[in-house]
Parts: C-alpha cells; structure tokens; sequence
C-alpha cells in the first residue's frame, strides 16, 4: 500500500510539473483589440469615436502585480506626426487578460496604437511581435454615405500615396484629401473653402477636381490638380465650413504644409539654355566690334 501511494504521488507530481512546464512554455498572444463595437485588428481603416476606450485582450493573465507595471509602459497612441499622446493612460480591464486604454482628451484625426514586444504573462511568457494599428477618432455610426447626423472628420491628405504635410512634390501634382463622409452634396461651397496658399498667403495656381458622382468609395475624396507650381513653401488650407452630404461641418479648420521642388531640366533644356548663353556673347562681340571699328573711321 504504501508503494502504491508513493507511486501515485510521484505521478502527480510529475503531472504537477508537465502542467506548470507547459503553462510556462505557452506564447503569450494577442487575441482582440476592440474600441467600442469596432474590431480594431479586423476592420480594414477603423474608425472610433473620440469616447471610446480601447480593450486589448491577451491569451494570458497580463494583470498579475509582477507584470502589470511594466506591461503599461509597452502600450501607447501616437498622432499622425509620431508623437506619444500625453492624454492616453492605460489600466487593467475588466478581465485579468485585458489592457484597457482610455484616449482622454483626443481631438479627430489619424492616430497609431502601438502594443509592443516583450509584454509579459504571470507565466513568464512574453509577446514575441511588435503591433501597430491605425486608427480614425471622430467618426460616428453608419455607412459613410453622408446620411444621419453623424459628425464630419478630416481623415489625410496625400500626394502620390504619401502623406502631404512636410513633402517635397512636382509642381504638377495631384493632391488627395479624405475625408469620414460623403461631400457630393456641397461640392461646390466646398471647393471655395479649400485651397493652396503660397508662403505670403495668396492663393495658388490650382483646380479642385469634380467629386466622383458614380463610385460610392470616392464620394469622401475631393482632389486638387496644381497647376505647374513655382518651387516654394506652400499651404494646403481646409476651412472648417467644409460640409459633409448630411449637412454638418467640419468644425474647425486643417492646414497642412509642404513643399514644391523646382522641375529638373533635361538634357535638351540644358542644351538650349547654353545655346542662349553663347549666342548672347557672340552678339555682345559682334557689338563691341562694330563699335570698336565705327570709332576708328
């Protein structure tokens, strides 16, 4: 009998040791990442409500004491020009798996949540891969369309697929801005209220291009052509009476800035351009000469 026992204890506690060796070697993951009813992980441009909070659930207890502390400092919200937001403070939820990270004070924009390698679990495991996800704050329910009431956000402004402000462009180039809602309705006022400034604040050569009337998708894009810009600093400058179909603003005014580089020459411009110069001396010679020999007779 007291073989038997012994036996069987053993065997429970390598069967203890299995369990806790196996817990321990368990990856910890990310499961969700949930802002109000939105599925921040599975929504292709997720857009939120400057209210909502953030859950970010793991696979793992990531509340434990020992954990906790450290586990805070690896999440943050950055805006669109990189820096960390002051206002945001991230807690335990309300599972001890769960992250909950409250924005604060957030105006509507583009932001980026970062949950960083190396969060640990109360069973040592450690998230292997950093995550960024971009977000909008300011858009409400619905489909986009512009109908309801829901407010109408700034979303970016590009140039050849790139963020405007602080680029370098062709004086030629096409600019794109989106916005959270349709803007056929108003399209007209709308084209007064946005516009390029040069750098002592009159306007530039320009064209704001019709809104698409057929691709839904479009609808929230209004696209500005330049008009073979003068390199030189310059403003794109969107007035907060800028409206959506439903008939809300955009409350507040959006400027962002770049740059026009000048046009680079080719080869036959240089050409050209040298041909000037030379023949610009010979003529200045030929002058000279002919002066040169009236003066003499």
């Amino acid at each position: 009998m007291k073989k038997t026992t012994s036996v069987l204890s053993i065997i429970l506690a390598l069967l203890m040791v299995f369990s806790v060796t196996s817990a321990a070697a368990e990856a910890l993951t990310l499961s969700s990442v949930i802002a109000g009813s939105v599925d921040l992980l599975a929504t292709e441009n997720p857009q939120i409500g400057a209210s909502d909070s953030i859950v970010i659930t793991f696979s793992n207890n990531v509340t434990d004491d020992s954990v906790i502390g450290n586990n805070i400092g690896k999440i943050n919200v950055k805006d669109s020009d990189g820096n960390k937001l002051s206002t945001v403070s991230v807690s335990a939820g309300t599972d001890k798996t769960q992250l909950a990270v409250s924005l604060g004070e957030i105006s509507k924009g583009s932001y980026t949540l970062t949950v960083a390698k190396g969060i640990k679990a109360k069973n040592g495991s450690e998230l292997a891969d950093k995550t960024e996800i971009k977000f909008t704050v300011g858009k409400g329910s619905g489909d986009g369309s512009g109908g309801g009431n829901n407010p109408l956000s700034f979303v970016s402004a590009k140039a050849n697929d790139k963020e405007l402000k602080g680029a370098e462009l062709a004086g030629n180039e096409i600019i794109v801005i989106e916005f959270d809602r349709g803007m056929k309705t108003y399209e007209e006022d709308n084209a007064k209220a946005i516009g390029i400034y040069k750098a002592d604040n009159t306007k530039a050569d320009y064209t704001v291009l019709p809104v698409d009337k057929d691709q839904e998708e479009t609808k929230r894009l209004v696209k500005i052509q330049l008009n073979g810009l003068e390199s030189g600093e310059y403003t794109l400058k969107i007035g907060a009476d800028v409206k959506a179909n439903n008939g809300n603003t955009l409350g507040e005014d959006v400027t962002v800035a770049f740059t026009v580089k000048a046009a680079e020459k080719s080869l036959l411009d240089t050409i050209i351009e040298y041909l000037k110069i030379a023949v610009e001396f010979v003529r200045n010679i030929i002058t000279q000469v002919v002066a040169l020999f009236k003066s003499a007779q």
